[in-house]
């Protein structure tokens, strides 16, 4: 918890439905109503003992490089009308932070994965999220245009929050996919054949193995007895 950025640390939103806190100013004490880094810590540690880890974090070395909250919706805080609500077949991706040094590297994907793979383990049919049309920078609710751009279709519209959605069986089918057309380059590929190796004839007892000449020995022996002057092998200097 102590990793996550500053903001992230006190926002209850997912989680207890509290309002955002605004990157613009403070919430005002009644909206903060308790210890919010606490009671957030509270509801973590609640999901893990239920054997419900709510999301994923990715760390290079010692530091946090990302991390993203998902769980089924009904573990997370209803969003109010007239936002769509989440489908019970699905899990929902509630938000996603990559630090600004580590963006670009794949690590936003690399959530959406994570998010997908405990989908499929809980044996739920999509990943949905909630996209924002105007967003700005440390906002809880992830960009539509990103999330489009990751795969995810518009499955509830709205003016400025649409559901959008990922299913797991096109997911599955992809990797299939995937998997069989490497099947099918390894297929096509030419085999190799392994060469036999020449193995030396046995010599009978008593009979001594025949001596090979060595280069130089047959450049001193030259390549023919007539006259004139004897040509050297190929090879020899």
């Amino acid at each position: 918890m102590e990793d996550l950025p500053d903001a992230c640390q006190v926002c209850l939103f997912w989680e207890l439905g509290r309002p955002r806190p605004d990157p613009r100013g403070t919430l005002r004490s009644d909206e903060l109503a308790g210890d919010p880094a606490m009671q957030k810590q509270a509801w973590w540690s609640s999901q893990v003992l239920e054997e419900q880890p709510p999301g994923r974090v990715v760390r290079i070395g010692d530091e946090l490089a990302g991390y993203a909250l998902f769980a089924p919706p009904g573990r997370l805080a209803p969003r109010k009308a007239p936002a769509p609500t989440a489908s019970e077949d699905a899990l929902l991706l509630a938000t996603l932070w990559v630090d600004p040094v580590h963006r670009e590297h794949g690590i936003g994907r690399m959530l959406i994965q994570a998010a997908l793979k405990e989908a499929i383990r809980l044996d739920l049919d999509a990943v949905e999220v909630y996209g924002d049309r105007r967003f700005r920078e440390q906002d809880c609710v992830l960009p539509a245009m990103w999330l489009v751009h990751e795969g995810f279709e518009v499955h509830r519209e709205h003016p400025r929050y649409p559901l959008l959605r990922m299913d797991t069986k096109r997911t599955a089918r992809w990797t299939d996919t995937l998997e069989h057309a490497l099947d099918d380059i390894r297929a096509a590929l030419p085999r190799r054949v392994p060469v036999p190796v020449p193995t030396p004839t046995p010599v009978p007892e008593g009979v001594p193995a025949p001596q090979r000449s060595t280069p130089q020995q047959r450049c001193a022996t030259g390549s023919g007895g007539g006259s004139g002057t004897a040509r050297a092998p190929r090879g020899c200097g």
